[in-house]
């Protein structure tokens, strides 16, 4: 566990060497301006110098650390997050020790300086540009009240997909300080000023609340039952569940299609084998009728052509007979001529027509 760094000043140094120093020169002045004459406004560099010499209002304090108008402030001491499961995990940072804010996720760190502040000065605080650039986020703007005395913890917050390496000892934010308007509890007013009647009164800051010097006091103040933790890590598991069941459903439906693209094509297989064995059967029934159609006009002409044959076997026989009639036609007139024949005989030849028996001639 690391303690609060000691001053790096020299023994002639006009800044307190030592929290005890810094302390009583705060008491002189906590409530007593030290330079009046300095108006109200943003204090510049120089302002800040004088205020912390007189009254240790920032220890330690590094002069080299002094901007125009802004101080910068190191990374030093405890830090609370929470990890990946949602566990409280507590680190002290300490002097060059690697501290990892890993991506998407919020961590509560902890100052160098122990800060005391005059009734009449105030401060804000925002983080350096470089860590701006890296997409790091800080809870800047808030108001630390005049009479607040103790350490600062700050929410650092990353929500990049990087994981950042800090160190302690490394300069984390600037810290500006502003002086309030003037308030006669902490300044001598004139016989004239002091004759105008004010019945405003000045607030002190709450003596309790300087008693939260630590991280987790405050953290515990602001919810005492809960870690708090970035919301993004949940938010990313919920995406990636919710990708994962998608995806499941996806597959689920993809199975699904191809089963049924399966069965449909089973039957649309079946239903065209069906259909191509109906049309295979009857191509099969159509050649069967062809071809006994075929063998019936094949006996049919063969049966024709016996057919033709014995007509024309006949018709040859008939012209055969109707020659030999002819023949005998003609032999029995040149019978007839040279020796006459009977009446009765040629009546008799004379009843006999073609076509009937030749043997009764």
């Amino acid at each position: 566990m690391s303690n609060t760094s000691q001053s790096n000043t020299t023994p002639n140094s006009p800044f307190a060497t030592t929290d005890q120093q810094a302390e009583l020169r705060f008491q002189n002045y906590k409530s007593q301006d030290a330079f009046p004459e300095i108006l109200p406004a943003l204090l510049n560099s120089a302002d800040v110098y004088d205020y912390v010499a007189k009254t240790g209002m920032i220890f330690p304090f590094d002069k080299d650390k002094l901007k125009p108008a802004s101080y910068e402030v190191n990374l030093l001491g405890k830090c609370v997050y929470c990890n990946d499961e949602g566990k409280k995990q507590i680190e002290y940072i300490d002097e060059g020790k690697e501290f990892i804010l890993r991506k998407n996720s919020i961590a509560f760190v902890t100052l160098e300086p122990i800060f005391r502040l005059p009734d009449y000065i105030a401060l804000r605080f925002n983080l350096k540009i470089t860590h701006v650039y890296r997409g790091l986020l800080l809870g800047t703007g808030p108001l630390v009240d005049p009479g607040f005395v103790g350490r600062l913890s700050i929410p650092l917050h990353n929500l990049t997909t990087n994981d950042y390496i800090f160190r302690g000892g490394e300069p984390l934010i600037w810290i500006e300080f502003t002086k309030l308007s003037p308030n006669r509890r902490w300044k001598v007013l004139n016989k004239k000023a002091s004759a105008i009647n004010r019945q405003g009164q000045y607030i002190p800051f709450p003596a309790n609340k300087n008693k939260l010097s630590d991280v987790e006091e405050y953290l515990r103040k602001a919810d005492p039952h809960r870690s708090i933790r970035s919301s993004i890590p949940d938010a990313i598991q919920d995406a990636k569940n919710s990708a994962q069941a998608a995806a499941k459903t996806v597959q689920i439906f993809t199975i699904a299609g191809t089963v049924g693209g399966l069965i449909s094509a089973s039957i649309v297989g079946y239903s065209l084998f069906d259909s191509y064995k109906q049309s295979a059967d009857m191509v099969q029934t159509t050649n069967s009728y062809t071809n006994a159609a075929r063998k019936e006009l094949y006996d049919f002409q063969k049966d024709n052509s016996k057919n033709e044959n014995k007509i024309s076997s006949l018709e040859k026989k008939i012209q055969e007979l109707e020659n030999r009639i002819k023949e005998l036609e003609n032999g029995n007139g040149k019978a007839v001529i040279q020796s006459p024949v009977p009446k009765s005989s040629s009546a008799t030849i004379r009843n006999i027509q073609p076509g009937r028996d030749r043997t009764h001639i």
